[in-house]
């Protein structure tokens, strides 16, 4: 059997073209296998010192402080101090004048009043002008004795210090023991601050903490606790104490706000994988996919201890140096192969 020349070169390009769409064909479901594959990136378990921190708000205010108030019922008829003014002790700081007596020397002055308009509606050669007359001089006495026997009361500054709040102002009514001033030593400033209970052991007085002012964000404080308060509130369970800010020149105020970094837990060699490696069960237990040399995921449930940052410790369920699975986890199930990042063939090199 003779064959053209063309019919050769045809059944050649032909075979060709076969061998050629057959390995297309292997290659595209290998690349599409190799694209089902998920991809992961991983970390090294290690082990580190590892500090958890509670994080809480306090209000620096005075120690030392006296609210001023007033002795009577009232009006305040001077106020000899306002706000950020300094002041001495036993200087008279305001004067009230107590309503029994403006009552008194007013029921004078309209008695007063009253004679000498009817006195100046009357002949004054009649015998009612001279009877009104002998009226008027008992009531003029009667004005002068109350205003000299009724005085008004000063308001004595109790200590050394600085106004820090002004409660009510010259000319006001004000009522028995209803505050005027409020005057604070300023050296005795300190943030007052509490905590849940359970963590009592972690503020022991002396020790040293880091604080963060919000009027002063930018710079790193150092506190230190100065007392703890012997009691815990029975309806907030809260323990409160105070923390005196160390070498600090700027000015503070009272209520001011302060931010401070509580450490209450300290684990000297502990496991620590990122945080967001472990995830939850439906049945709220702790669980991480560890990779294996041969690029498995084997999931892997985990007892969690304490955390600082975006570390997390893991107690029990986990070595030194083995590999978890930091993202990625959305679509793994345990025992399945994995491509990781970073590898050749993972898709980051």
């Amino acid at each position: 059997m003779k064959f053209s020349l063309k019919s050769i070169i045809i059944f050649i390009l032909t075979t060709g073209l076969l061998a050629y769409s057959c390995k297309q064909g292997k290659e595209q479901k290998s690349q599409s296998k190799a694209n089902k594959t998920p991809l992961v990136s991983v970390q090294s378990a290690i082990k580190t010192k590892m500090v958890s921190f509670i994080e809480i708000t306090g209000t620096i205010e005075a120690n030392v402080f006296s609210d001023i108030k007033s002795p009577a019922d009232g009006i305040i008829e001077s106020l000899m101090a306002r706000e950020n003014q300094r002041v001495e002790k036993d200087m008279i700081i305001a004067v009230i004048n107590p309503n029994d007596r403006v009552a008194l020397i007013s029921n004078n002055r309209l008695q007063v009043q009253h004679i000498e308009e009817k006195l100046n509606a009357t002949d004054r050669d009649s015998d009612d002008s001279k009877i009104l007359e002998q009226k008027l001089e008992k009531a003029k006495s009667n004005l002068e004795y109350a205003t000299k026997m009724y005085q008004t009361i000063p308001v004595i500054c109790p200590m050394n210090g600085l106004i820090t709040q002004r409660w009510t102002d010259k000319g006001s009514q004000v009522g028995v023991k209803e505050k005027i001033l409020t005057v604070s030593d300023m050296n005795s400033l300190v943030i007052k601050a509490e905590v849940n209970e359970k963590y009592f052991e972690a503020i022991n007085q002396g020790k040293k903490i880091p604080v963060i002012l919000n009027a002063y964000p930018n710079d790193t404080l150092t506190g230190s606790i100065s007392l703890v308060y012997p009691q815990v509130d029975p309806v907030t369970r809260s323990v409160k104490f105070d923390i005196r800010i160390l070498n600090f020149n700027k000015t503070l105020l009272p209520g001011m706000m302060a931010s401070v970094k509580i450490p209450v837990a300290v684990k000297e060699s502990a496991v620590v994988v990122p945080e967001e490696a472990v995830l939850i069960s439906p049945d709220n237990k702790n669980f991480l996919f560890v990779v294996n040399k041969d690029s498995l995921v084997l999931k892997r449930m985990v007892q969690t201890g304490i955390s600082s940052g975006n570390k997390l410790e893991i107690i029990t369920g986990l070595k030194e140096n083995e590999r978890v699975v930091a993202s990625g986890q959305e679509m793994l199930k345990d025992s399945i192969k994995v491509n990781i990042m970073g590898t050749p063939g993972g898709g980051i090199e």
